[in-house]
């Protein structure tokens, strides 16, 4: 690893938001209509074993139902919805953690204000799709 990557939570959340309104700035894009931004990764060779990234959810959005070997940490920035996991939905609002297992089916659903999400999880590996210049459109979760 170069140099100690940092990053302010309004920062990361101001660079996502605008994806959302503008359809793509700086390292973002939009993926199935929501804003998707990889900030750490092996394949950005900022982090060895953890991935970290943001995502904005238009309101009333719902990304594709989806399971991965890693386990998720998401962290509510703004807005409000709900982090379904294997059949329960759990409340999300700013402030909220929620871990969601290894392997589980989950999707996250905004409510009317929108939703944008801080997320972490390792093992690193589906995130390449969203890295990949052809990436637009994909959901590799």
């Amino acid at each position: 690893m170069a140099e100690t990557p940092k990053w302010t939570i309004s920062q990361l959340a101001a660079e996502v938001e605008g994806v959302l309104a503008r359809g793509i700035a700086g390292d973002g894009q939009l993926i199935e209509g929501r804003a998707m931004q990889v900030k750490a990764s092996p394949e950005l060779g900022n982090s060895d074993k953890i991935v970290m990234g943001m995502s904005a959810l238009p309101p009333h959005f719902s990304t594709v139902l989806h399971s991965h070997e890693a386990e998720e940490v998401a962290v509510g920035i703004s807005g409000s919805g709900w982090l379904d996991i294997n059949g329960k939905a759990h409340p999300m609002e700013t402030g909220t953690v929620i871990i969601a297992p290894s392997n589980l089916p989950h999707t996250t659903r905004s409510g009317p204000d929108g939703l944008t999400v801080l997320w972490f999880y390792a093992p690193p590996g589906s995130e390449v799709r969203w890295l990949e210049p052809d990436a637009e459109g994909e959901d590799p979760r």
